[in-house]
């Protein structure tokens, strides 16, 4: 049997076409070019192009050096000080001076040495908290450090992420694109009216809208991690889809580690330490002070303006000062009280970090294990939606299923595909989280890089 054509249903044969053919434009056009020589970076090597060069990071490492600097015993007065003192003193007198002038110039030059030897243990209690604030200083840079690794992990997984999702859709391209042709070719043997082809146009158009979307955030998430790893906003480079999970995490031991690792756990916990410190420092105002003063120096008196040193006299002079304050207006006891109120402030909030931190674990723990649960249904979801669209375009193409069956099957499909690609990553960037709470985020010869010079 010869099927004749139907004239009257054609009209939107050179309309699919087009779109058809500006959509595989589009997809080629989006590729990066030279793809296949493209530079591949792994996660590791995006981490240590972090290390290398993000500003944030480098930053960090400049603010940690100089809370290095700052622990010298010479910032907490445990160090003698010496001075170089020189004077030039004239005198007009109506009557003689003691040196039988009236009018005379003195000249004076000498080394002066002074030293604390006993302040309350204010100096050695103010070196302790010193070293203190270097440490939290270490920290704190470490926390800096282990922020920007976390955030290139979940901005690499987002692009991973990302470029699956723009697959995906051009997967949903394809299909609409076959449908559409199909479609036409069946209308324009009378086997299909033109509602049929307009609405597998109407469903083309669709998906290059999604497709549109995706590559727009797929750029989108390629140029945050540029930022991050301070390239240029356009580099362009191919990534490793693939991940890997951690089988050996376990919650008790996150939470053991993030409380010996947790970098910002530990700054609470120095907090507490440089308060003490600062209790003893206070309490040191109490107690007398002990001082000795050494110098060694020559003088000359000239008559008449004449500041000279042509045949000085040399001495030499030393001595012990005690001091103790009897009254400062309270400023002592004020101190005092302050100082242990300070304390008694840093350790409710070490307690509160404690709290925090063990339902930090908690939380991320359970959404952790929660995105591995979903992981594996999507996974059957994934079989499922396969088989169905697999038997729906069996049945399509005999002609044995409506179009809307079958974009419901095809729906369903990228559906499936685009939740098991972000679960995934969800998943791996959870994990990642919880690396980071048991602070092994950061391998330990990436924590050498704190502190070290560039």
């Amino acid at each position: 049997m010869i099927m004749k054509k139907t004239p009257g249903r054609t009209f939107v044969g050179p309309l699919a076409v087009f779109l058809v053919s500006l959509t595989a434009l589009s997809v080629v056009c989006a590729l990066p070019e030279n793809v296949y020589g493209q530079e591949r970076l792994s996660l590791r090597e995006a981490v240590f192009e972090a290390l290398e060069r993000n500003p944030d990071i480098l930053v960090a490492r400049g603010e940690e050096r100089i809370s290095r600097n700052n622990v010298n015993i010479g910032n907490a007065g445990l160090l003698p000080r010496i001075d170089l003192v020189g004077s030039v003193n004239y005198q007009d007198n109506e009557e003689p001076a003691q040196t039988g002038l009236t009018e005379y110039t003195s000249t004076s030059a000498a080394i002066k040495a002074s030293y604390t030897l006993f302040d309350g243990f204010g100096n050695i209690y103010t070196f302790r908290k010193l070293k203190s604030a270097g440490r939290k200083g270490m920290l704190q840079a470490r926390n800096t450090i282990e922020n920007v690794i976390l955030s290139v992990g979940e901005a690499y997984y987002g692009l991973a992420d990302a470029v699956e999702q723009v697959a995906v859709a051009e997967e949903a391209i394809a299909i609409s694109g076959d449908r559409l042709k199909r479609a036409r070719l069946r209308s324009e043997y009378g086997q299909a009216n033109a509602l049929e082809v307009l609405s597998a146009t109407v469903d083309a158009n669709a998906d290059s809208v999604s497709w549109k979307d995706a590559v727009l955030g797929m750029e989108n998430a390629r140029r945050t991690l540029n930022l991050l790893l301070d390239r240029p906003i356009g580099s362009n480079y191919q990534i490793e889809k693939e991940v890997r999970y951690d089988a050996t995490l376990k919650k008790d031991d996150v939470l053991a580690e993030a409380k010996t690792s947790y970098s910002s756990y530990l700054i609470t916990l120095e907090a507490v330490k440089q308060a003490e410190y600062g209790v003893g420092i206070a309490r040191s105002d109490f107690f007398p002070q002990l001082g000795v003063e050494a110098s060694y120096g020559y003088s000359e008196t000239l008559e008449g303006f004449d500041a000279g040193m042509n045949d000085p006299s040399g001495s030499f002079s030393a001595g012990l000062t005690l001091t103790y304050n009897l009254f400062n207006g309270f400023q002592s006891s004020i101190n005092s009280q302050n100082a242990r109120i300070e304390l008694q402030n840093s350790r409710l909030l070490e307690r509160k970090a404690a709290a925090e931190l063990e339902k930090q674990v908690a939380d991320t723990w359970q959404a952790y294990r929660n995105s591995l649960d979903i992981l594996e249904f999507q996974k059957k979801n994934l079989e499922t939606a396969e088989l169905n669209f697999r038997r729906s375009k069996e049945l399509y193409v005999l002609g044995q299923l409506t179009t809307t069956a079958f974009r419901e099957a095809q729906l369903n499909l990228i559906d499936a595909r685009k939740s098991i690609a972000s679960a995934g990553y969800d998943a791996k960037i959870l994990e990642q989280r919880l690396l980071r709470l048991a602070g092994r985020l950061v391998g330990e010869g990436d924590k050498a890089e704190v502190g070290s010079e560039n």
